[in-house]
């Protein structure tokens, strides 16, 4: 593991403080130890190693959800700079596919009775789609898949406007395929027939490929691998690598029982 990755999990664990925490919610102060990760490997300029990136992001999203620093994180976003704002972006992301995992949890509990051992809540306040939502439509084509990646993982209904123009190239921005393909994921996640047919009509295309985020457990990064596991996962049907063809499925699926599950994105 690079040595980066080591020393951020290894500050978050013995950094951690719950009385810290809520003493600097009490004063309005952000969180100290994800002030200092952010600042250091997200919202700065310089060579750093991807993967220590992605860590600091990591423990900045799963700590800073809860003790508020979200708002420290959409602040900076706001400020319209060039160098943290795809960093600002994705932790928010993160930070917005575990409250929507919240939502699951909570709905389920509800549905069911049964409490579960994770005391789940959304964290996030509505002002974070929104923001992510007007800033996303005005983004230019390769920043725009970072948007896209971070409202599929939010998957909150609000989006789909946003997903559908980027599926249909308005004012012909011509998004890369890749950014389709997160937009089309978002959509399917909602449920909603656009994304699975785009999903399914592009299972065979072994000349694109996905970047930024991708579906767990892929063999590769072209686009017919990702859209097969996004499929996979979205429908429950776990079939073998060498099964292409889900025009089949498509027609014969009923399309208000999906989708079976949500699609683990992973990053680089």
């Amino acid at each position: 593991m690079n040595v980066g990755v080591v020393l951020l999990l290894l500050m978050s664990l013995f950094a951690w403080s719950p009385a810290a925490v809520s003493a600097e919610e009490t004063l309005g102060q952000p969180d100290q130890l994800c002030k200092m990760l952010f600042d250091s490997y997200i919202a700065c300029r310089g060579k750093i190693n991807t993967s220590t990136v992605m860590a600091a992001s990591h423990i900045v999203a799963e700590r800073g959800r809860s003790n508020g620093f979200w708002r420290y994180v959409l602040i900076e976003l706001k400020k319209k700079k060039a160098e943290s704002e795809i960093g600002c972006v994705r932790v928010l992301g993160k930070m917005l596919a575990i409250d929507a995992v919240a939502r699951d949890v909570i709905r389920r509990e509800k549905e069911t009775g049964e409490i579960g051992q994770w005391m789940a809540s959304v964290s996030l306040g509505p002002e974070v789609v929104t923001e992510l939502l007007s800033r996303g439509r005005r983004a230019d084509r390769f920043r725009i898949d970072h948007y896209a990646i971070a409202l599929a993982r939010a998957r909150v209904p609000e989006a789909s406007d946003f997903f559908c123009m980027i599926l249909r190239d308005d004012a012909g921005c011509l998004h890369m395929d890749s950014t389709k393909f997160h937009a089309a994921l978002g959509l399917a996640q909602l449920g909603d027939p656009v994304g699975f047919e785009w999903l399914v009509s592009h299972s065979t295309d072994k000349q694109s490929t996905v970047s930024n985020a991708w579906p767990d457990h892929v063999a590769n990064l072209n686009l017919d691998t990702c859209c097969n596991a996004a499929l996979q996962q979205l429908s429950g049907k776990k079939y073998a690598a060498a099964i292409r063809d889900w025009k089949t499925w498509w027609a014969q699926i009923d399309k208000t029982a999906i989708p079976h599950e949500c699609v683990n994105l992973v990053d680089p």
